[in-house]
């Protein structure tokens, strides 16, 4: 009885613990690139109304971006990529 408890509890706790599946529309968004200044995701998963509408305002870069600018740190190569980063 009590195994079979244990049992149900857990399967109960890893239904509750699995995400729901991207669907077809949403990959393809996750793939395009946002206007300039705007977000496309962000870590909240705050749904975004259509693909016209930001999640958040700012810039993103990709590894590809940073790898393509040739610099040997990351500092050296957001500010090629945006002078208006700064170090401090």
């Amino acid at each position: 009885m009590t195994k079979s408890l244990a049992l149900g509890a857990l399967a109960l706790i890893l239904a509750a613990c699995a995400t729901a599946p991207v669907s077809p529309g949403q990959a393809t968004t996750a793939n395009a690139k946002p206007p300039a200044g705007c977000v496309a995701q962000t870590a909240t998963r705050i749904p975004v109304k259509d693909d016209k509408t930001c999640a958040g305002f700012g810039a993103t870069y990709t590894q590809q971006d940073i790898q393509n600018t040739g610099q040997t740190n990351v500092s050296a190569a957001l500010q090629m990529m945006d002078p208006s980063v700064t170090r401090h």
